[in-house]
């Protein structure tokens, strides 16, 4: 019966185990943290912000232009000399179309540190699951591990009451050994995940939200087929930026046909000349024959380029919604099957009963115990691949995550 006990312990012990996976999470606060705090976030903002300034001084006048002249002549007739200011200036729809087109691009910009803003949190919410599900392993193996060193030290005390044999002694000292490896094992596969998100993290620690705090599966909002594919539409940062890029492009392509049109400067002038002083405005036209050529076309291509860039883009990510879709509603299922099947308590009951009711040997109890951790064990392998496949089709909830406050 000392085996059919540990047997028993063994099962009691993953349904304790279990009925803890749903406790309170710190996600938000870990994903806010790293929001305010992460090292490639902070530099694509920087690096948004210089990109836009370098955009709007596209849009600017030309540099006024100041010239001097100084002319030697004959004793006779004397020098003469001239200064003037000129400003150039181009057609003035120019300016017009590319403040459209500038704006357009800062826009698209924007959507590329949202990129790296959402592959960063997403990345950070992978880790947090993998350190819930390494959580949850712990406790199993922790509870397991402290109720043989419980048996363990109970039956040293019996074995010298001759009440149980030094084989069930050896038995519970591997045990324990197992346990143990598996706690040190998992702890050491934790400190790596933790070390990583304090990376993404700017370093700052979060050693102890990360190990106490995630204690269960963040909750997950599971919509219609139809709803993740109009979120793709809607949110997706790297389809709106190949969006406002298309745009920028159109009205590019409406300023290089624009760049046919003659540039002009205007200025004032003053002239000294044999002792006379002119003064007045110049006027001056440049005719582009040359410098536009192949510009529309240029424009043109690109556009379409990022035409089909877009379709492709798009494409793919859809059929990966769709598949990430289909993976979730299997493993939904299967998680049903599992936890409506895998009632520990009541299998443990009949498995007693049996054995008490000579139906089954010793032997087939313990096979029967196994069997029934075996499937805990694949229902939280289960419930893992389910929650990771969750977060990629909800990612772009994430985009809303508000960085933490200082």
């Amino acid at each position: 019966m000392n085996k059919q006990y540990i047997s028993s312990i063994v099962i009691f012990l993953s349904v304790f185990c279990s009925s803890m996976a749903y406790a309170g999470d710190s996600l938000d606060g870990i994903l806010s943290a790293i929001s305010a705090n992460n090292p490639d976030i902070k530099a694509s903002m920087a690096m948004l912000k210089k990109d836009s300034i370098d955009i709007a001084s596209t849009n600017y006048l030309e540099d006024p232009s100041v010239d001097f002249e100084y002319l030697f002549g004959s004793k006779s007739v004397g020098d003469k000399w001239a200064i003037g200011i000129s400003q150039g200036f181009e057609w003035p729809g120019m300016y017009k179309s590319r403040k459209q087109a500038n704006k357009s691009k800062t826009n698209a910009l924007s959507y590329s540190a949202i990129t790296k803003r959402l592959e960063v949190l997403y990345q950070a919410k992978l880790l947090c699951l993998d350190i819930i599900n390494i959580n949850k392993k712990i406790a199993v193996w922790q509870c397991i591990h402290d109720r043989y060193a419980e048996m363990y030290d109970n039956y040293s005390l019996a074995l010298n009451q001759r009440e149980i044999t030094i084989l069930d002694i050896n038995k519970l000292r591997i045990e324990l050994a197992n346990t143990s490896q598996a706690l040190e094992d998992l702890k050491v596969e934790r400190d790596g995940i933790i070390a990583d998100l304090n990376a993404l993290n700017g370093s700052d620690d979060l050693s102890q939200t990360l190990t106490d705090g995630l204690a269960g599966y963040p909750s997950e909002e599971f919509f219609p087929l139809e709803e993740y594919v109009q979120q793709y539409d809607t949110y997706d940062p790297e389809s709106n930026y190949y969006n406002e890029m298309q745009d920028a492009l159109k009205t590019e392509s409406s300023i290089a046909r624009m760049g046919w049109l003659p540039k002009f400067s205007v200025g004032y002038k003053y002239s000294n000349e044999i002792g006379d002083g002119f003064n007045g405005f110049t006027i001056g036209a440049s005719i582009p024959l040359f410098a536009n050529r192949k510009k529309t076309e240029a424009a043109k291509a690109q556009e379409i380029a990022n035409t089909f860039a877009k379709q492709g883009i798009e494409k793919t990510s859809i059929a990966r919604i769709k598949s990430t879709f289909a993976k979730a509603v299997s493993l939904k299922k299967q998680l049903e099957i599992y936890k409506s099947s895998l009632d520990f308590q009541a299998n443990q009951d009949l498995l007693k009963k049996a054995l008490e009711g000579h139906q089954i040997s010793l032997l087939d109890y313990i096979q029967e115990s196994i069997y029934f951790l075996n499937a805990q064990n694949q229902m939280m392998s289960i419930e893992y691949e389910y929650y990771t496949t969750m977060a990629e089709l909800n990612k772009y909830s994430l985009i809303y995550q508000e960085p933490a406050v200082k």
